[in-house]
């Protein structure tokens, strides 16, 4: 007499971390390539920078609110990539100064100049939303000043950023600064003696 057994296929615990340690191998790789790839994009001679730059110019040709023909994009042999990389290509370049500095602050480094871009706007947004809570006492409570992070180079850096996002002359602001800073010191004083 012969019985049949069936057998169960369980996966081993051994194999599932083979196969994870595997992965997670091609996955370190592969970042690692797409960072040196980025690197090389936006270096003076890599796709991204001359992309940028060769876009600035045709939209120098049509002005500032222009827009480039199609027509133009094949005569220059570029219509075939694809317009939003043309369009981050031409942000990258304009903003160069500042992805550099965001790129070298970063403690992972980005892969992709979309990656970057969408850093960019957190940060910026993060400092606009600093300033705007920072201006409301009424809703700032002593609890919440004595547990942030905020100190005087971060107030600095935060008007620093959006003096320039906004184009306002840091020598008007400063001044006002200290106008600002004077006559509360003066408010004060006044109150005292009162």
């Amino acid at each position: 007499m012969t019985t049949s057994t069936a057998i169960a296929i369980i996966p081993s615990i051994d194999t599932l971390e083979s196969e994870g340690l595997a992965l997670a191998k091609m996955y370190k790789s592969e970042q690692s390539s797409l960072k040196k790839r980025f690197k090389i994009s936006i270096s003076k001679d890599g796709l991204d920078y001359r992309l940028g730059k060769l876009m600035r110019s045709l939209r120098d040709e049509v002005g500032e609110d222009g827009k480039v023909t199609s027509a133009r994009l094949r005569d220059v042999g570029v219509a075939n990539i694809d317009k939003r990389r043309r369009a981050e290509a031409l942000w990258f370049f304009n903003n160069q100064e500042d992805c550099l500095a965001s790129i070298k602050a970063s403690k992972k480094g980005f892969t992709s100049l979309s990656a970057l871009q969408r850093a960019m706007k957190q940060a910026v947004a993060k400092s606009d939303d600093g300033l705007s809570t920072e201006g409301n006492e009424e809703e700032t409570s002593t609890e919440d000043t004595s547990t942030s992070n905020v100190n005087a180079e971060s107030i600095v850096a935060n008007v620093l950023a959006t003096a320039k996002k906004h184009n306002i002359d840091l020598q008007q602001v400063v001044e006002m600064l200290i106008d600002s800073a004077t006559s509360t010191d003066n408010s004060v004083a006044e109150s005292e003696v009162a």
